[in-house]
Formats: structure tokens, sequence, C-alpha cells
């Protein structure tokens, strides 16, 4: 990261800071010092917005963000709060993290205690944009009760979960907040930006004693997949610790919760759709915690039939016009550099096993999807679920190919970037003619 975009960044993350100060007095932890030795702000002095904008103009000794902390910050006790509201809102989510076996995990967050720049980063993150804390307490419950049902007994690994999950996303302080709008429109360049948050995250907490540091380390891999198609660094199996994989999960499941009933089957399909993304013991503990919670977890028959029945004809649709346009673009492929064809050929393994997933609906055969409205509900819902999850994971397979060129091909982006805007073109002009 350059010094350039290191400064951004950092503006943006201390604006994010004084929004909170405005309800919550933000203090000076240390005296502040400009490079030249000169005390600007003195040990727990108030620091207002005006101030802050003074003092990034001075070269300062320390980074303004390690001298700061803001008062009555993110607690276990509230956090424990929070999480006994979403059970009490979400049967499924009771259902899965609440057990007579086990430890609650509400009360281990409870008895946990966050402080210094830790406790400061989770209390701008949390307060920054509404539901961030519900989404961070949701996802430590989730990874709390699947790291107990696979790890019985290992608690140490439940409190760096705990930090893991509640900090997993804290990189997003530093990133431009117009890309992380619900409705951005994130092109692969954009995508970019976004998927730097596991490192900043990682670089955030990395040398905080107790247990960020080796919560940092999960933060890094939690989005990496085993089949090294994941990011920021394309890890493989034997790369990438189950500790890992659960917080993914977790933060997967947390991540549909919203999105309607039947949270566990879609988590299950996600899981399984694209061979060696995640290990068998991961899979076995969604797949056992679905059929645990099934009742519990029911979906709509109606919304799950309509569903896959809309996106049945357009995925058939996208599908055959990526295999037309590769075809074109072959020639050019063919005479890349060797490091281009190395990623185009890793991304081809997946583009097959996502073509395999769309296979084993029927759909490929059968892209009107008639034949759905006379098979079972649970059906009629996995094949809308491995739908949806197809159409995520073309859109990710784009973005992330794109990144890794010009990570380690920048002399072959030009050409892949024509690629990516005739697939767009075709696209286009395929709506025009049904419109």
């Amino acid at each position: 990261m350059s010094a350039v975009q290191h400064a951004t960044v950092n503006v943006h993350y201390l604006d994010h800071v004084m929004t909170v100060a405005e309800e919550r007095q933000v203090e000076a932890t240390e005296d502040i010092y400009s490079e030249n030795g000169m005390k600007l702000v003195a040990k727990g002095y108030a620091i207002n917005r005006s101030m802050r904008d003074r003092l990034i103009e001075h070269k300062l000794i320390k980074p303004l963000e390690d001298c700061m902390a803001v008062s009555d910050g993110v607690t276990g006790r509230r956090c424990a709060e929070t999480a006994q509201r979403m059970l009490d809102t979400y049967p499924v989510l009771r259902a899965i993290c609440l057990s007579d076996k086990r430890a609650s995990p509400v009360k281990l967050m409870e008895e946990s205690t966050f402080a210094g720049r830790l406790q400061t980063l989770l209390t701008v993150y949390t307060e920054h944009q509404a539901g961030k804390l519900d989404h961070a307490v949701c996802v430590a419950l989730l990874a709390l009760s699947l790291a107990q049902r696979m790890m019985p007994g290992e608690n140490d690994i439940l409190s760096v979960l705990l930090v893991a999950s509640l900090s997993h996303d804290v990189g997003e302080l530093y990133i431009d907040p117009k890309y992380l709008q619900k409705d951005a429109q994130l092109g692969p360049k954009e995508w970019r930006h976004i998927a730097a948050h596991p490192v900043i995250a990682h670089g955030l907490l990395k040398d905080l004693t107790g247990l960020a540091k080796p919560a940092s380390a999960l933060i890094l891999d939690h989005h990496e997949r085993l089949d090294g198609f994941g990011y920021p660094q394309g890890r493989r199996s034997g790369e990438v610790p189950e500790s890992a994989q659960i917080l993914a999960v977790a933060e997967m499941l947390g991540g549909m919760l919203d999105k309607g009933s039947g949270l566990l089957q879609q988590a299950e399909v996600a899981v399984k759709l694209i061979h060696g993304e995640f290990s068998r013991p991961v899979i076995d503990a969604v797949s056992k915690t679905f059929r645990e919670c099934r009742e519990v977890d029911a979906a709509s028959e109606g919304e799950a039939l309509r569903d896959a029945l809309t996106r049945s004809r357009e995925l058939g649709e996208r599908l055959g016009r990526i295999v037309h346009v590769q075809d074109a673009f072959k020639p050019m492929f063919d005479r890349a550099s060797p490091p281009f064809k190395s990623l185009w050929a890793h991304a081809q393994e997946r583009f097959e096993s996502i073509r395999r997933a769309w296979s084993s609906t029927g759909l490929d055969v059968q892209p009107d999807g008639v034949w759905l409205q006379h098979e079972s509900p649970t059906m009629q819902r996995e094949v809308a679920i491995i739908l949806r999850e197809i159409n995520w994971r073309l859109g990710e397979l784009e973005r992330e190919l794109h990144a890794r060129v010009i990570r380690h091909a920048a002399g072959d982006l030009p050409v892949l970037e024509r690629y990516l805007t005739e697939l767009r073109a075709t696209a286009a002009r395929q709506d025009a003619l049904t419109a």
C-alpha cells in the first residue's frame, strides 16, 4: 500500500472515530507529539473533529489512531445483551446456538473483556453504521457454536474465535464507504478495495497484546478456500486451519440470516457446492446442524419455487454466453504469458465446478424448470439455493480472476478486460432482444 493510499484510509478510519465521538467522548490515551518532539495534546484531553483535522496536518511520532480511545465502548456485557436479543428474534439461531450439552455462547461473551485499541476498533466499527454490532455478534454466536460441535473441550480456541468473529470486518473502516453501500455496483477494480479488508484487519490486530494476535491470523484467512480460489492470498488445502474455516462459514451464515427462512439449508448447499472449498469436518458439522434444526429452519414452499423458476432460464443463458465468449477469446488467451495461462487454467477449473453444480439440478437439460413444480418443497428450496449460489460464484470468479491478473500477469490485463467487457456487452445485447 502506497503512502498516499495509507494516508487516505487513515482519514476514512478517523472520520468514523469522530462520527462516533459526536455521541461519545474521544480522548487522547497518551501525550501526542509532532515529529519534531513538540507536545500537541496531553493524555486525557478530549479530541473533537476540529482538533482531529488540525492534528492530521502534522507529522506525528505515532499514528493518530494509536493515540485515541472512545469512551464507553463495546464490552462483553453489551455483546451478550445483543446476542440474547438476536436469539429471541431468530428461532433458528437459537436452535443452532443453545444446547444443554455445551457452554452458553452468551455467557462466554458476557465474561469477555476488551480493552485498549481493540476496544476502540470494535466500538468504532460497530457504531459507524447501523447493524454492524448485530452482524458481528451473530457471526460470533455461530462460530462459537460450530467450534463447540467440531472441537469439544478445546476452550482456548473459543476465546480466540470470539475476538476474531467480533472484529473480522474492522478492516472496512479503512475502505471508502461508497464501496460498502448495499446498492454499490462493484466491478473487478472496485472489488479489489473490498477484498483488502482481511489484510487491513490483520495489520490492525497482529501487533496488539492478548487474543488479538492469534485472532488476526484467523481473520486474514476467513475468505480463503481450500481449492485456492479464495482471497487475499489464494491459500490451498493444508494452509487454512479449520478454525478459520469455521469463521468463514459463520460469516456466510450470518450474512444469510436476514434473507429469509431456510438458513441452514442455504449454508449446507453453499459449503458443498464447489468440491474442495471446505474440509469434510466443516461440511459434516453444517450438515449435522441442519439435520438437528430442520424443523425450525423450514422455508416457504411457494417462495422457493418462484425463485427457482425465475432464475433457471436466466442462469442457463448466462452460462451459455460465458462459454461462447470464452471460445471466441481462446486464440488470444493461447498467446498470453505463462503466468496468465496458469491463472486462466485455475479459473477454468473453478468454472467447470460451477457448471457441474448447474448440471446437478437437471436445469441444463430442461432450463424452463417446469418439472420442479412436481418435486418436493425440500428439492425446490435446494434448487433455488443452488441457482442463487451459482450466480454469486460467477461474479466472484470474474472479480477474483481480475485481481489475480493485476497482481501476477499485469501485461495481459488488457486482454482480460476486453473479455470481461465483451461478456457484459453480450448480456446487454441479449437483454435488448428479449425486452
